[in-house]
């Protein structure tokens, strides 16, 4: 089996390649799934991301989201996990130690993890049992830990790809948390 490092490296390449039409194409295809899927339409406070190289692309859910009155939140970075703030069109921004935009705003307006309904989780490679390798960081894994536990099934975690970010097989790492789903731009595993 591929090392993953080599494999994030691998796909990352890949995705960082598409050009602006294809990620244009493969956000609105996505958001086409995603809206359809009633996991969707029973989550009110939806964690979402802003997609950089080649991620793909969420800001057509988004606007779906909010113009429906669902509540959405992007990820903010709080010393080894994930808070969740509050984002909406206008929303003042910052950028934080990756350089990534991220909603300004107060600590106590941030949501916890366990407080979302539905997770859109960005990754880098995955496979059809919704195992999946992010960027390294392990934030969502450390943010997400308590899912690993049986009896708990909020929020629902959704990784989402391009299809092309698929392979064959990964192992798991006993860290890992395992998604809910992977919806790309082609298809949905479950």
């Amino acid at each position: 089996m591929t090392n993953p490092d080599e494999l994030r490296q691998e796909k990352r390449r890949l995705r960082a390649e598409l050009d602006q039409e294809k990620l244009e194409q493969a956000a609105t295809a996505l958001a086409r799934r995603i809206v359809e899927l009633p996991e969707y339409h029973h989550a009110q406070r939806i964690a979402a991301y802003f997609a950089v190289n080649g991620e793909i692309g969420l800001h057509p859910l988004i606007d779906h989201a909010l113009a429906a009155g669902k509540q959405v939140f992007l990820p903010n970075l709080d010393q080894q996990a994930l808070r969740f703030a509050p984002y909406f069109h206008g929303q003042k921004m910052r950028q934080n130690r990756f350089r990534l935009p991220e909603p300004d705003v107060d600590d106590d307006a941030m949501l916890a993890p366990r407080d979302l309904d539905l997770v859109l989780a960005p990754l880098v490679v995955f496979d059809a049992d919704r195992n999946r390798i992010g960027m390294g960081g392990g934030f969502y894994d450390r943010s997400f830990a308590f899912r690993k536990n049986p009896t708990a099934t909020s929020p629902v975690l959704i990784g989402v790809a391009h299809e092309s970010q698929k392979v064959a097989a990964l192992e798991p790492q006993e860290w890992d948390v395992r998604l809910d789903m992977v919806v790309t731009d082609e298809a949905i595993y479950r």
